[in-house]
């Protein structure tokens, strides 16, 4: 999955691009303030192109304001339940491993999304990264444990495209890391988003007792 632009990943080129950026917004804007929304650079003219046949096929609506052109996505065209969910690939591939999460067996303390991904700069070549905190009371070689963190690290795969990195650690050893102030506490701390579980700050931020 193209994490910076995920309708990239099923309609790529500037069409995708363009299209994620309308689906973001209900703000009316010119074709020159789109192409600087972009995430990677691309000409005014090629966005203009791109947004010529996008209005040809009713899939945008065009508005005078001056000399210049208003766009909009058509909310109303047929296409536009599937650019939305398009548009939200990423948070509908958190969803997923949250209800998946949510049927577990043993809980887990905390899951959460860290890394490139996290921070919305991952591509098709990048890992997706998951921390699973492990309850103290949980064996880290329980069969049951192992059974769904390696169930949901392979769907996460299947469901993303992306290969799926899970770094597992219980709640003593999340909290020696506090203790010892290592710099994985710091990237979670700025970049973890939170899926299932107690969240970063709620764990991160606890004082040692």
């Amino acid at each position: 999955m193209q994490f910076p632009e995920p309708m990239s990943s099923v309609v790529p080129g500037l069409h995708g691009r363009v299209l994620g950026v309308l689906a973001r917004t209900e703000r009316p804007m010119t074709g020159r303030a789109l192409a600087g929304l972009l995430r990677s650079h691309a000409s005014p003219s090629g966005v203009q192109r791109v947004l010529d046949d996008l209005v040809s096929n009713g899939v945008v609506i065009a508005e005078p304001a001056g000399r210049a052109r208003l766009y909009t996505l058509n909310r109303q065209h047929v296409a536009y339940p599937a650019i939305d969910q398009l548009a939200r690939l990423r948070q509908l591939l958190l969803d997923r491993i949250k209800a998946e999460a949510k049927s577990w067996a043993v809980p887990a303390k905390a899951i959460w999304l860290f890394g490139s991904t996290a921070r919305g700069q991952g591509g098709t070549d990048s890992d997706l990264d998951l921390l699973i905190v492990r309850p103290d009371d949980v064996d880290d070689s329980d069969p049951g444990w192992l059974e769904q963190v390696d169930t949901l690290s392979a769907h996460a795969s299947l469901w993303s495209g992306n290969s799926c990195e899970v770094v597992e650690y219980s709640a003593q050893e999340v909290q020696d890391l506090i203790n010892h102030g290592e710099r994985l506490v710091t990237e979670l701390r700025r970049d973890a988003v939170p899926i299932a579980g107690s969240t970063p700050r709620q764990i991160l931020y606890r004082k040692a007792g």
